[in-house]
């Protein structure tokens, strides 16, 4: 079963379409936005505890640590346009 096929798949799609539409809005290249929140949340990679299924794999996230500033700063309307 495909990730999308559940519930849980479809509320993280809609997040996802959410934060696309959000950057479109404010006039943020979409793909430089993601590579900025992924480089951005790599850095602080050491301040996420994951949750994890049996076999170790990772199954979404429990918790984190990383600060509020940080988290706000990757708000597409905190963005510099690109």
């Amino acid at each position: 079963m495909m990730a999308s096929d559940t519930c849980q798949g479809a509320e993280n799609l809609a997040l996802f379409y959410s934060l696309y539409k959000t950057a479109q809005m404010h006039g943020i290249e979409f793909e430089s936005y993601m590579q900025r929140c992924i480089t951005v949340m790599s850095d602080h990679l050491n301040e996420i505890e994951f949750a994890k299924d049996s076999k170790g794999t990772i199954t979404g996230y429990k918790s984190h640590s990383i600060s509020e500033e940080i988290l706000e700063n990757l708000m597409p309307w905190n963005m510099v346009k690109a």
